[in-house]
């Protein structure tokens, strides 16, 4: 199920290439979104941008409206079974609040 959060692009980690599983290389880096209302507690998602959505690592301050997907993963941690949540946007456009 896709979400969107409308918000400021509080900070970004700086942009990175990996290898993807098809063996082909891009590029990726998270932003730190808080988002703008009225709740003294708002809303704030660290999402994973790839491709050319990476070039909003610039755009720190900047309103965006960010479209999103959350995954559950699993992982070994000593010896357990633990569980993740990737949360990966999906697209980003300019928004005016």
């Amino acid at each position: 199920m896709k979400r969107q959060i409308f918000g400021i692009i509080k900070d970004a980690t700086q942009v990175k290439q990996f290898e993807k599983k098809n063996g082909q290389t891009n590029v990726k880096c998270v932003l730190h979104i808080v988002g703008i209302d009225d709740n003294p507690h708002p809303e704030e998602l660290a999402v994973t941008v790839c491709g050319d959505l990476t070039l909003y690592a610039a755009a720190v301050g900047s309103p965006v409206a960010v479209e999103y997907i959350v995954r559950v993963f699993s992982f070994e941690k000593g010896g357990k079974t633990m569980y993740g949540n990737d949360v990966y946007a999906t697209s980003i456009q300019p928004w005016q609040p």
